[in-house]
């Protein structure tokens, strides 16, 4: 049997990242096959790391460049920004809201 969290504890954990970030290379195949030449990422790269009125910072955990954004809990979504790899970016919004969790966006 499954348990919910009530909202008010998962509220209290701060700003809880609820897409985790999970990245891997592609599988090696045998050694007698030449490795690709760019790795394929799985799973999310933006990670959700502070946050303050209007803005909230993101790292991006792969090695490649990005579009990302964050969920506010006003339902409004900022405009998605470019993070270089294994960088930062900074979304801004105008309004209210606060950062729900980060995510790629698909370009």
């Amino acid at each position: 049997m499954f348990r919910l969290r009530p909202a008010l504890g998962a509220l209290a954990a701060g700003a809880a990242l609820f897409v985790v970030p999970a990245h891997a290379a592609a599988a090696a195949g045998p050694a007698s096959e030449a490795p690709t030449s760019a790795p394929r990422v799985l799973g999310a790269c933006a990670e959700l790391t502070d946050q303050g009125p209007g803005w909230a910072a993101l790292r991006n955990d792969c090695g490649v460049e990005i579009s990302a954004s964050v969920q506010l809990s006003s339902g409004a979504n900022p405009k998605c920004v470019a993070i270089p790899a294994n960088g930062t970016g900074t979304v801004h919004w105008k309004g209210h809201g606060t950062a729900e969790y980060a995510y790629d966006c698909l370009t």
